[in-house]
């Protein structure tokens, strides 16, 4: 008979308070947000025990009965125990109170904490891989209709932060259009990898029971299994650390995308500016219009990148078998996941409501020599080298300079 709510005190006796109050229960919240995810695993491990005469028929659906009813209370509904920091446990306690703890017991058959938590890593990340693809998506819709609008809106292209050809703002918004694609590849090749079951790997090499993980597998919706049991009881944490890396990817080009609206907004380029309602001002300063989307976003590419550099600390140094340590993984997978939910969600709004100054664009684009280029291929057109013709220009923007004037202002006779 069970008489502790924690599984240490059949062989270690009472769990010591400070560990009780600094570790189990700070894993609360996790478990809340994944809850979905538990009793999803757990309603699929149980029929499959069902079908494969594992557990008999009347003892499993009672099992079942009252795992449905964990389902319907919810997050919210569900009688926490707030001293443990175990789903695991927190189910078979309300499990033993509803209908004994024969029926409760048996709900780990064949099982082990370590696949279970896997199993739910996995369902509760896809889920959320699934609404991240949804935003992006939307977001690229934006950048492309955004575009569309703009194809011939001339402004000047830059390199180095100078003038270096003239392209449109439409042409821009396509760029980064194709780098968000490319972010769309890399999480549908992440999805593939996050979405294998786990289940049926138990503590390390697996179980003596006749398992189907193909069932559970197929129950929870997965496009295949991780095949080796000591990698699929815990062990595969390289998806969550990809998982965070791809995020981080997405992240960075986000902040890049951010840190040229920034620019562009400023009084010295004046090339565009953000919308009112995504703007912010100065406690002293009533003139101010500053761009905080762009500010905030680009700031949070930093933070994302450094819980991928946390968390590829975290594992780079552990035996291989499953740890405590793999615990500190769940703080920035949750915090890469709601940072970029949030970015996302406040670009797709600002995008559409950009107010991009044409005149201000073209006029930027008549100055800082910006067809030097395109003369110097006029050249090679009409026979010279372009190393040649790359020096005689470079000498008429000299000359140009000396003059006070723009290459574009010089005559044909100047030239």
């Amino acid at each position: 008979m069970k008489s502790d709510i924690f599984l240490e005190k059949a062989r270690l006796g009472p769990r010591n308070k400070v560990l009780v109050e600094h570790d189990e229960k700070r894993h609360l919240p996790g478990i809340k947000r994944r809850f979905k995810a538990y009793t999803h695993v757990d309603l699929a491990h149980v029929v499959m025990l069902v079908e494969h005469d594992i557990l008999d028929p009347q003892r499993g659906g009672r099992l079942l009965d009252a795992l449905l009813e964990i389902q319907a209370l919810g997050a919210a509904g569900f009688p926490w125990v707030a001293e443990s920091g175990s789903c695991l446990v927190q189910f078979e306690s309300f499990l033993s109170e509803h209908c004994g703890e024969d029926i409760a017991g048996r709900l780990q058959t064949g099982r082990s904490r370590n696949d279970q938590e896997a199993a739910v890593e996995r369902l509760y990340f896809r889920d959320l891989l699934l609404e991240l693809f949804a935003l992006l998506s939307n977001l690229e819709r934006q950048i492309i209709e955004r575009s569309i609008r703009h194809a011939d809106l001339i402004m000047p292209g830059y390199t180095h932060l100078q003038h270096a050809q003239p392209w449109t703002f439409g042409h821009y918004l396509m760029r980064e259009a194709f780098i968000f694609e490319r972010d769309l590849q890399r999480m549908q090749e992440l999805y593939a990898r996050t979405n294998l079951s786990s289940l049926g790997g138990a503590a390390q090499v697996g179980t003596s029971w006749p398992l189907d993980r193909e069932r559970t597998a197929a129950l929870l919706g997965h496009e295949g299994l991780v095949v080796n049991a000591n990698d699929a009881g815990e062990f595969a944490r390289d998806h969550i650390e990809e998982a965070i890396a791809v995020l981080s990817i997405l992240m960075s080009n986000l902040g890049r995308f951010a840190t040229d609206l920034y620019v562009w907004s400023s009084w010295e380029f004046s090339l565009l500016e953000i919308d009112d309602g995504l703007a912010g001002t100065s406690s002293i300063m009533p003139q101010k219009k500053n761009p905080d989307v762009p500010e905030l976003v680009r700031g949070k590419a930093g933070r994302v990148n450094g819980n991928l550099v946390a968390l590829l600390t975290l594992m780079k140094g552990q035996p291989l078998a499953y740890n405590k340590d793999n615990q500190e993984d769940k703080e920035p997978l949750f915090d890469t996941v709601e940072t970029l939910n949030a970015c996302l969600r406040v670009f797709s709004d600002m995008v559409p409501t950009i107010k991009a100054k044409k005149e201000n664009m073209y006029q930027s684009a008549l100055k800082g020599h910006i067809t030097a280029t395109d003369l110097a291929d006029y050249l090679v057109k009409k026979g010279m080298t372009f190393r040649d013709a790359h020096e005689i220009i470079g000498q008429a923007v000299s000359h140009a300079i000396n003059q006070n004037k723009d290459l574009n202002e010089l005559s044909l006779k100047e030239l």
